[in-house]
């Protein structure tokens, strides 16, 4: 990345500048804070704003108390500013930077955040399709794609600003976890013996249902059959169990007011296949008996539906 740097003058003064100067370069390799400021022609003010509000803070100190940044600090703020002078808000630039995984999966997030604030289709297809194929569909899912939809639903929630981001970009991310699904599944196709297809369903009304495509893809992977089928009504859910007799069922509902346990219990009523509740819409405590246990994330959600050792947990 070029440098971007101005005169001192040019930088409001820190008054702990001086006092970690007179401290002499004891800490080899960390920066003071009116250094770093410099850098990135930010203000000190502006910079501790970014520590506080997006948890961007200094990883070292001197012995005196006095915060120094180390390479690694400078690096991730250098990325947040890139990202921020290209139109990406300050916090969602923050959460992409600081998403969890070594530094490649970090780039992904910063990567997948640019893009979709610019509504560029194709680089967030590439982006995404890149991830899918290093990572595979639950790694993926979880350090790069959720953290990145996440950071855009809050921003809308909080400023009233970037549906059009979430719904543009949702589609395409949509379109590519089922393309690697299908190449998957076509890959690798379940073997002679093989358990019935899981039926991934959304409760009625219920279209955020990227975690279910997440999981579909996790599941193709691993050569499970699955069958997606989203949002579905009480009587076609019940219909397509009992042509399919699939070997589990996870019915997701993200919201509360979509978790219908009505509609769950047609489903236990249809099926002997284990029926597991998905999503932050359903209520433990309210949930019929006979249901399987509930999947809280989608690493728990495969060890749940392929048998391993494991939490339970959902697709989101």
């Amino acid at each position: 990345m070029p440098s971007t740097r101005r005169s001192r003058a040019a930088v409001p003064p820190d008054p702990e500048q001086g006092q970690e100067q007179e401290q002499g370069q004891e800490s080899e390799g960390l920066l003071p804070v009116g250094v770093v400021a410099e850098r990135l022609e930010m203000s000190t003010a502006a910079l501790r704003a970014w520590e506080r509000r997006y948890g961007l803070a200094p990883s070292g100190r001197t012995t005196g108390g006095h915060r120094r940044y180390s390479p690694h600090d400078l690096d991730r703020l250098e990325h947040v500013r890139a990202l921020v002078r290209r139109g990406v808000p300050a916090a969602d630039a923050a959460r992409a930077v600081g998403a969890a995984g070594p530094p490649a999966v970090r780039a992904d997030a910063a990567e997948l955040t640019e893009a979709m604030h610019t509504l560029d289709a194709a680089a967030v297809s590439a982006v995404v399709s890149a991830a899918l194929s290093r990572l595979g569909a639950a790694s993926a899912w979880t350090t790069v794609l959720a953290p990145a939809l996440v950071a855009i639903g809050d921003h809308w929630e909080e400023t009233g600003c970037g549906v059009e981001v979430e719904h543009v970009t949702s589609g395409v991310i949509e379109g590519a976890l089922r393309r690697h699904a299908q190449d998957r599944a076509a890959a690798a196709p379940p073997g002679p013996g093989a358990p019935g297809p899981v039926l991934l369903a959304a409760a009625p009304g219920e279209h955020h249902t990227l975690p279910l495509t997440a999981l579909a893809a996790a599941l193709a992977e691993e050569g499970r059959a699955v069958l997606l089928a989203g949002d579905l009504p009480a009587r076609a859910l019940t219909d397509a169990l009992a042509r399919v007799r699939p070997g589990a069922a996870v019915l997701w509902a993200r919201a509360p007011d979509t978790a219908d346990a009505a509609w769950l219990r047609a489903a236990l009523e249809a099926t002997a296949a284990p029926v597991h509740p998905a999503g932050p819409g359903w209520r433990r405590s309210a949930l019929p008996d006979g249901t399987a246990a509930p999947l809280d994330d989608l690493p728990g959600a495969l060890a749940a539906l392929l048998g391993r050792p494991g939490p339970a947990a959902t697709a989101g």
